[in-house]
């Protein structure tokens, strides 16, 4: 005889049985709902990602655009350094002649702001100049790049700018700019505005004189004897760019010890071969 099941006993299992059924189907439901967000999150993060490269494409083809407006990007390498500057007939080149006796005074003074030029003597044509170590070159004050080229090919490693008047300058460093003296490195004098003399020793060791104009660069060679002043418009800036020492430091020649320097003396020997500035290496 079968057992009958109570039926509160069969209602509780009915009950049981949808609870479980109703637990499946949730989480069934909280699968398909989990599944759904994953979908939807890898279709934004595709979205996403395609507007990226969209973005990134515009932002390179914008940048190549620019590119090409700016030229090459290759660092193009500087050319050499070309000859100097020898033509005499050129209204512009710098003019230098022999001083007369009051101008070669050693004391500084109003005569040494003059041009002091000697009577019945030719100026000193610039080959002269390049034979005494005195290199020249003009120079676009709106380009520099010829400037890069000398300090790049010669390894100069140092520069400094001065602003030379009577009235911004104490006369003690007019004195000492206008006293005898050698440097003991290659130096560059390049005159950005105004004008100034610079006095040289010839081979006779008598005085030239030069007037260095705005866009005037010289190349000093070391142990040369030399001197520099203001002229009559008493203003001078100057770009002084020095290859080895770090700031001016001249060797004066009322100290005898001077003229044994190995600079004085590796000078004179160049000298005496005929053309410092072809010894030192330039065109």
């Amino acid at each position: 005889m079968i057992e009958e099941i109570p039926p509160e006993v069969l209602a509780k299992e009915e009950a049981e049985r949808r609870l479980r059924e109703e637990k499946r189907q949730k989480e069934k439901e909280e699968q398909m709902r989990k599944l759904e967000q994953d979908r939807l999150a890898e279709e934004k993060r595709r979205e996403e990602e395609r507007v990226r490269r969209i973005e990134e494409e515009k932002r390179k083809k914008k940048l190549e655009e620019e590119w090409k407006k700016l030229g090459s990007d290759v660092i193009q390498p500087l050319p050499p350094v070309p000859p100097s500057f020898v033509d005499d007939r050129d209204p512009t080149a710098l003019k230098a002649w022999f001083l007369n006796d009051d101008a070669s005074n050693p004391t500084f003074r109003s005569a040494s702001l003059k041009p002091g030029k000697k009577r019945d003597t030719p100026p000193v044509k610039l080959s002269q100049l390049r034979e005494l170590g005195i290199t020249y070159f003009r120079v676009n004050l709106n380009d520099f790049s010829l400037v890069n080229q000398i300090v790049k090919e010669r390894f100069y490693k140092h520069t400094d700018e001065i602003r030379i008047s009577q009235t911004c300058k104490d006369e003690q460093f007019l004195e000492k700019w206008f006293r005898e003296h050698i440097n003991d490195d290659e130096q560059i004098r390049l005159i950005t505005d105004g004008s100034c003399y610079y006095d040289i020793r010839s081979k006779q060791d008598t005085w030239i004189r030069m007037q260095l104009n705005a866009g005037d660069l010289i190349v000093l060679p070391p142990g040369l004897y030399q001197r520099a002043s203001l002229d009559e418009d008493d203003y001078c800036a100057m770009f002084r760019i020095f290859r080895d020492v770090q700031r001016w430091s001249p060797l004066f020649r009322s100290d005898k010890r001077t003229d044994s320097v190995t600079a004085r003396m590796q000078y004179l020997k160049m000298l005496k071969k005929g053309n410092v500035a072809s010894d030192l290496g330039f065109k």
